[in-house]
């Protein structure tokens, strides 16, 4: 099977500036996924759920939320605003859409603060309903909570951003790492007008939205290698005496045969073939497993069991802020885990001619947009995404449209337009802001 694309997708994104590890986001019209890329690996869980039945199987550490530009506004009964996640889908849709969905959503308070355009949504093809959004967000937030329009508006937007950081926290601060450490490259329709705010969150100084954001998941699929997990129990100490060797090397080797196997059938020559060996390992008592990958071949087949607890006492010290290797704990394997990769063909990224710093070709003019630094409107410029190229900078406020997506550029962030047409958001200094 294919990894999952938009991991993969942001890859060769990232490496244009210097980066093995990013995060990746991908915001549509009802959900938000948030994953980890580090040391050019994605993340990888072993205890995922789905409909509340827990898998065995390794599948993609993503954090999915219900937060989309239809995600839905609402008071609770302690009369707090929350966002989603209930989602107007695409039909009714939101107000604005005037496709008959009437309750107050996301796109419509972004609608309200000016962040989308009536007159240029979806390129000009659909002209949006700035009224019926007022009208919503009035109706479903701003009275019940004795809030003007604008106010209420800006609290949607403030409580989706604060949402998205939270799964972003969830899938590194949670799992050991610091998500300042990292890029944030985001793709999907309506990420890029929430991407910079979420960064501030989280103290993220970079953020990169390719132009082909609106369709990362096919992007990366066509850079994506084909992939195979096999896993075998073996339960077992891990100490001399109490594992046996030739099992542990008759596993491997049969587990190998199956992905080669598998791997002739779709064509992979043997030259393009990958193997990559991870165990299961818990602690004495312990009724949960750490998934430690990539170790090296020569360490499991060599039973160099020093090297490879080591290992184990690292990633439980990161994961879970101690180990016990001082109290001489004993380590348990519960798992041995082979995946057969198959290396594919990958398109490179197009490359734009550079067209200098200058952006003003590429103006559309200007129009009032919610600034949440000043809480208050102000003109802003307003570029034609499509019309930037290479090498063109700007520095916010600033809105960035295109036929699939808008980007906000807020206050203390630049611009730049980097060789292959992603816009490369970064964070100014506080000092440099005041």
């Amino acid at each position: 099977m294919p990894t999952p694309s938009p991991p993969i997708a942001g890859r060769a994104h990232a490496r244009r500036h210097g980066a093995d590890g990013y995060v990746t986001i991908d915001m549509g019209g009802t959900s938000f996924e948030a994953s980890l890329v580090r040391g050019d690996a994605p993340a990888v869980t072993t205890t995922a759920t789905v409909e509340r039945h827990a898998m065995a199987l390794p599948t993609m550490d993503i954090k999915t939320i219900g937060a989309g530009g239809g995600s839905i506004g609402w008071i609770d009964h302690g009369g707090l605003l929350r966002m989603g996640p209930d989602s107007a889908g695409a039909a009714p849709g939101p107000a604005c859409y005037s496709l008959g969905g009437t309750r107050a959503t996301c796109s419509d308070a972004n609608l309200v603060l000016g962040y989308l355009s009536a007159e240029y949504f979806a390129g000009g093809r659909i002209r949006l309903d700035a009224e019926a959004a007022h009208a919503a967000v009035e109706r479903d937030i701003a009275r019940p909570l004795g809030l003007g329009v604008v106010e209420a508006a800006a609290g949607m937007y403030r409580v989706m951003n604060v949402n998205m950081a939270s799964a972003i926290r969830e899938i590194s601060v949670e799992r050991g790492h610091d998500p300042r450490n990292f890029p944030l490259i985001c793709a999907g329709g309506a990420g890029a007008i929430h991407a910079a705010m979420i960064a501030d969150e989280l103290g993220i100084e970079q953020i990169l939205v390719p132009r082909e954001a609106s369709i990362f998941c096919a992007a990366g699929m066509l850079r994506t290698d084909l992939v195979h997990d096999h896993v075998r129990s073996y339960a077992c100490v891990l100490a001399p005496g109490s594992i046996d060797h030739a099992r542990l090397v008759s596993i491997l080797d049969d587990m190998e045969a199956e992905g080669n196997a598998t791997l002739e059938t779709e064509g992979v020559p043997a030259a393009d073939r990958r193997f990559c060996h991870a165990l299961d390992l818990r602690y004495m008592g312990q009724y949960h497993e750490v998934r430690i990958d990539d170790i090296p071949l020569h360490e499991i087949e060599a039973l160099d069991l020093e090297a490879i607890k080591n290992r184990f006492h690292r990633m439980h010290d990161r994961l879970y802020g101690y180990d016990l290797a001082h109290e001489g704990t004993a380590v348990e394997l519960v798992n041995v885990r082979v995946t057969a990769i198959g290396i594919t063909e990958k398109p490179e990224p197009p490359s734009f001619p550079d067209l200098g710093d200058d952006p003003a070709p590429a103006r559309k003019g200007s129009r009032p947009v919610y600034l949440p630094d000043r809480r208050d409107f102000a003109d802003v410029e307003v570029y034609d995404g499509d019309a930037l190229g290479s090498g063109n900078r700007l520095a916010g406020p600033a809105i960035i449209e295109t036929e699939t997506t808008t980007i906000f550029v807020p206050t203390g962030f630049d611009l730049a337009v980097d060789s292959a047409g992603a816009a490369l958001l970064t964070a100014r200094k506080a000092e440099q802001v005041r």
